[in-house]
């Protein structure tokens, strides 16, 4: 009996066809949502006769495999000379630099449609035409063949020897994977309270291909609480690949040393865990040219083989190991991760590789989609991520610097750049900073003008400033353009005005219809946090729907582990001088009473550094303060003095690195300190955010500072109890805490609390 495989026309192709090196120098990667109106825009042309989008399929058996090759024909157009499969490419290149050679994996992979349609129609040959669109001038250039039966079927027999290795490898492994998953075992002797309702229901709902929205509190176990059921839910073959989104690195590592225990436990499957790319690059700077980095030139030429070998040999391929073998086989660490992403079962990495429409993962086909789960880890983050991810903003000196710099050398750039210029010169605003109703008609068509000729230069070799000014005007152009194509009335369109410049943005007040349309394609997705409360907040800023799963699980933790104190002091921005040394006799009467380590958190640098001023006359206790963009290294310094047993006093930024995903169990950290309600100042974004959402009728103010705004003050305040043995003392200082907004907000364990006199 044979093994059974299934592949699209495309994976089949690009594994065997692809080659070459990496050259980003000026490489637009097109998004499925841009490549899709391209191809429709070609398809619109076609005549009555012909067929778009035809799925093709065929079983095609070799040696003791079935491989099922399977995918979408852009077009099948009718002539006088029969059928012609079309193919059809969005290129950023000029299309006079296109020759029939150019790409020979997209004649492979036409060729690959051509070979099913022939076998299924018995056809004797067939026309095969690549048709290329010029992104920005939607100019097209086509070439066609006419291929016989013979010379396809010697085509495809080729093409699946040259895979057939590979697939027996990924056989095997899949193999390993089927069978250990059902004897796969929870990898704890028993569940922590709430435990096994939250991997109950993560279970449930992948395999009812829904969404879940999930609380659960600190210390539960939510990790391992939501690989294990997506794994176990990997049982029916419905679900094929899971990917772990994350926001900082210390989560993807408590993801690793997850699948780590299940792997003990004997589970056999393979992740990648996915670095970014300006950290794991080998070179000093991150140029991706073949002429510069060794590891870019001919890279496709050795990506295959690095594969095989890190998949036959590993089943974490971690950071050090992707940087291990992209060394041992001389590619590029980064884009190897990337690669690794199309046939590994779980994918650890930062939210943009999914949610981010500038970095997202291109190469993740609607087919995948449906059968990957998505698991978002510290969910409460992605609110605000997204409203980066999808705002963008130029600058009008970037296009003025371009106009002065190429003026005399590429007069059609400089007048480009130029035109953008005084466009956003000629937006009228009577205030520094102001909304306008929408952007000049004739901005868009600038931009697009601008790109294509950057585009044309950049093809050149630049070295020096001028060189890479011209790439990062680029580039954020491409950035802002791309944005653009999605603002709806979910967006502000924002202009700032000082004297020597001019910025326009497209802020994205809400991203949770983006956020939606992301998710929506995907088999299912688990947000989960230990603070996504207030419920309908969450779930609405992150695109919920009214038949997605909620979940809420009480604290594990007695609240005898914790002494809850509220000191009604004014921490507002006015009374900060008058009362910061009150405040530092509050942090010392903490650190005196409850013995051990403490972590103080501000909701500035600047209120920080003055309260510890006042705070190191009281007393000789050993103090340290967190430092304003501190590496990893020095970060793990801080950390790693917090020692068992210590007495040690710890500054740190409200909504910073410490204040989330931090782990100091037992006796490493005894007391923590909140300063503030944890407000973000008042500015003209924030007050865009509560005059929109609260002329949809809703309460504008809470969801532009007070819910964001507590969501850091819980995340804080999480540090402290870690698991069923540590206890300590939380100290909340500011009068507002105890109006009944904010008393509401505040976890059921937090509310049996003393107030200080």
């Amino acid at each position: 009996m044979s093994e059974k495989m299934s592949i699209s026309v495309r994976e089949l192709m690009e594994y065997v066809h692809r080659g070459g090196s990496i050259d980003n120098r000026f490489r637009s990667s097109t998004s499925l949502t841009e490549g899709t109106a391209i191809h429709q825009a070609v398809q619109k042309e076609y005549g009555e006769e012909d067929e778009r989008e035809v799925h093709l399929a065929w079983e095609y058996e070799f040696d003791d495999i079935t491989l099922n090759i399977h995918g979408r024909c852009d077009g099948l157009l009718d002539s006088s000379r029969g059928p012609i499969v079309d193919e059809i490419k969005s290129t950023s290149k000029m299309l006079e630099d296109i020759s029939e050679e150019s790409f020979p994996v997209y004649w492979a992979q036409a060729k690959g449609y051509a070979f099913i349609f022939v076998m299924q129609q018995e056809l004797e040959e067939i026309q095969v035409q690549l048709t290329y669109v010029q992104k920005q001038s939607k100019e097209k250039k086509r070439f066609l063949h006419t291929f016989t039966k013979e010379e396809l079927i010697i085509f495809m027999k080729e093409s699946v020897n040259e895979y057939l290795s590979y697939a027996k490898i990924l056989l095997h492994i899949r193999e390993q994977k089927e069978a250990s998953i059902p004897e796969l075992s929870f990898p704890f002797s028993s569940y922590r309270k709430g435990q096994r309702k939250l991997a109950g229901a993560v279970y449930q709902t992948i395999q009812e291909k829904r969404n879940l929205y999930a609380q659960a509190p600190t210390g539960i176990g939510k990790t391992i609480s939501t690989l294990f059921p997506a794994i176990k839910a990997m049982e029916r073959g419905e679900q094929e690949r899971i990917f772990y989104l994350t926001a900082k690195t210390v989560t993807r590592q408590t993801a690793e040393e997850g699948l780590k225990l299940m792997e003990g436990s004997g589970l056999s499957l393979r992740s990648v865990t996915l670095t970014a790319k300006d950290k794991i690059c080998f070179k000093e700077e991150t140029i991706c040219q073949p002429d510069y980095c060794e590891f870019a030139d001919g890279y496709y030429d050795r990506i295959n083989g690095a594969v095989v070998d890190v998949m036959q040999n590993n089943t974490q391929i971690t950071r050090a190991v992707i940087e291990e073998y992209a060394r041992k086989h001389r590619i590029c660490p980064f884009e190897f991760s990337l690669d690794l992403t199309d046939v590994v079962d779980v994918v650890i990495g930062d939210y943009n590789y999914i949610f981010d429409p500038r970095v997202s993962l291109k190469r993740l086909l609607p087919e995948h989609k449906k059968k990957t789960s998505l698991l978002i880890d510290e969910a409460h983050n992605l609110v605000e991520r997204a409203r980066d991810m999808y705002s963008s903003t130029i600058m009008k000196n970037s296009y003025w610097r371009v106009e002065e710099d190429w003026v005399e050398t590429n007069k059609k750039l400089a007048n480009s750049a130029k035109a953008v210029r005084k466009d956003m010169e000629d937006i009228n605003i009577e205030s520094a900073e102001s909304t306008i109703p929408d952007i000049p008609g004739s901005l868009e068509e600038n931009l697009e003008k601008f790109i294509e000729r950057a585009e044309a230069e950049l093809k050149n070799e630049h070295e020096g400033e001028n060189g890479e000014y011209l790439l990062d005007c680029y580039f954020s152009t491409q950035n802002f353009i791309k944005i653009l194509s999605i603002v709806d009335d979910h967006y502000e369109f924002i202009v700032t005005k000082s004297d020597s410049d001019r910025m326009l943005k497209l802020y994205c007040l809400d991203p949770s219809s983006v956020l939606q349309k992301v998710t929506e394609t995907f088999r299912s997705s688990v947000y989960f946090s230990a603070t996504l409360s207030p419920f309908a907040y969450y779930k609405d800023m992150l695109g919920g729907e009214e038949n997605d799963y909620i979940l809420k699980l009480p604290s594990p933790y007695q609240s005898e582990q914790m002494e809850v104190i509220i000191a009604p002091l004014s921490t507002r921005y006015k009374s900060r001088e008058q009362t910061a040394d009150k405040l530092a006799q509050l942090l010392y009467h903490q650190v005196q009473k409850q013995k051990g380590n403490h972590l103080f958190f501000f909701p500035s640098y600047q209120y920080m550094n003055m309260v510890y001023h006042h705070f190191k006359n009281y007393g000789n206790i050993e103090s340290v303060q967190q430092e304003f963009g501190m590496t990893e290294e020095r970060r793990e310094d801080f950390l790693a003095q917090f020692i068992t047993g210590g007495r040690l006093a710890g500054f740190a930024v409200l909504g910073g690195v410490f204040s989330e995903g931090v782990d100091l169990r037992g006796d490493r950290l005894n007391g923590v300190a909140v300063v503030g309600i944890g407000l973000a100042p008042r500015s003209f974004e924030k007050e865009l955010i509560k005059s929109y959402f609260t002329k949809i009728g809703k309460p504008g103010y809470d969801y532009a500072y007070v819910f964001p705004g507590m969501n850091k003050v819980l995340q804080a305040g999480g540090r402290l109890i870690r698991s069923e043995e540590d206890h300590g003392i939380i100290q909340l200082i500011d009068d507002r805490f105890l109006q009944s907004k904010y008393l509401t907000l505040l976890p059921e364990e937090w509310r049996n609390y003393s107030i200080f006199r």
